[in-house]
């Protein structure tokens, strides 16, 4: 059992066929309400505020053993940008990641893969795999701009892009937009990031820390306030890349984006759609989000 439930089942994210099967065999007419069509919302709370280990505690139910193990999904890998180039770096492999912790009730929680690999110790090993991404490159040409716009650990692949393109001698100017909530806590690779200026490595950056004053500043906001030079360098043949959270962030940098085409460009709402689905069908508006 430890081996199955510690290497090869899910247990931090509950799914609406396990909670089905608990439900049946706990009994519990509060579960089986919760699975009413109705109750679709209050489902959704549920398992997003839960993990295994509550909704065993919460609704006790008699699981053997080996069906417990076929009820549960497999461990799915997480995937991690990498954070370095070789350029720079050579075999090493840089990761950035957050240690995903919340509070239920009193009792900590935790993230699966990001607290397993805050909690490693030098020297242990585990196994990894590559998995390439084709869509999300930087330009063959070297001359050519290139905006990123990560914020949170969507930062990382930003990180191996900057140092590639300082090893290879890039001609383009390179951007960054970057965002988390706070600035004494949470800029990530700061002090490369202020190298990297200083070198000329790194052309611009435009910071938003959401939580360092009343009103909530985000990168989406930044794209704004920086439309009329962001348009520029798109027309002018920059590359656009987007990396992070695809919930919320992606979503409102897309718009940024569209407003900043009508803004700019005088185009309307339909105009604006088709020129930035031309810049994603020429490599050039990339995202990697999750």
């Amino acid at each position: 059992m430890k081996e199955w439930l510690g290497r090869h089942r899910e247990l931090t994210q509950l799914t609406r066929p396990f909670l089905t099967a608990h439900a049946e065999l706990s009994g519990s007419e509060q579960l089986k309400a919760l699975l009413l069509p109705e109750s679709i919302d209050q489902l959704k709370g549920y398992l997003e505020s839960r993990q295994l280990v509550d909704l065993l505690d919460e609704f006790p139910a008699q699981w053997a053993a080996r069906n417990l193990v076929q009820a549960l999904r497999p461990l799915t890998p997480r995937m991690y940008s990498i954070a370095s180039s070789q350029s720079a770096v050579d075999q090493e492999v840089h990761l950035t990641l957050a240690n995903v912790a919340y509070e239920y009730e009193g009792e900590a929680r935790w993230g699966a893969a990001s607290n397993f690999l805050a909690r490693l110790a030098e020297g242990e090993k585990l196994p990894i795999f590559i998995e390439e991404n084709q869509r999300f490159r930087l330009p063959a040409d070297n001359s050519r701009d290139v905006i990123m716009i990560g914020p949170g650990t969507g930062v990382a692949p930003f990180r191996a892009f900057v140092q590639e393109r300082a090893a290879a001698g890039a001609d383009g100017r390179n951007w960054l937009f970057f965002g988390n909530p706070h600035f004494s806590s949470d800029f990530l690779y700061q002090t490369e990031w202020q190298r990297a200026l200083q070198d000329g490595d790194l052309h611009r950056l435009d910071l938003a820390f959401s939580r360092d004053q009343t009103h909530k500043v985000y990168v989406q906001d930044k794209l704004l306030e920086r439309a009329g030079d962001l348009y520029s360098w798109i027309q002018g043949g920059a590359h656009v890349y987007v990396c992070g959270d695809a919930t919320r962030m992606a979503r409102d940098v897309h718009q940024a984006l569209l407003q900043i085409a009508q803004r700019e460009g005088g185009l309307d709402d339909a105009q604006a759609k088709a020129w930035l689905d031309e810049l994603a069908a020429q490599g050039r508006y990339a995202r990697d989000v999750y």
